[in-house]
């Protein structure tokens, strides 16, 4: 089996909101977030000292998991402004009748 050092990560699309923010100060890029992200957002290639990339943001299951699991406290989860103050009438979304 052969290993390509060349292969990159794709890049995220940048019109997408980004939900994990990584301070590159603190982030000691030990991979545990790219373990642990459930959805598989998260990219780190293995034995560098480059920062994880968020490949596919708009796949982010908002869990939470990278943010706990880090030990350096160097990752935040944002939500985007729709999720922490939605606008849609609940009964719209449970498909009721409201009369």
């Amino acid at each position: 089996m052969t290993t390509d050092s060349t292969w990159a990560a794709p890049q995220p699309d940048p019109t997408l909101h980004n939900p994990i923010k990584i301070n590159p100060e603190t982030c000691i890029s030990c991979m545990i977030c790219d373990y642990v992200c459930p959805g598989d957002v998260i990219y780190k290639q293995p034995r560098s000292k480059e920062l994880p990339v968020i490949v596919f943001p708009d796949e982010c299951w908002y869990c939470g998991l990278c943010e706990q699991a880090c030990p350096a406290d160097a990752i935040t989860v944002v939500f985007p402004e729709e999720m922490l103050n939605p606008t849609t009438p609940v009964t719209s979304l449970l498909g009721v009748d409201p009369k």
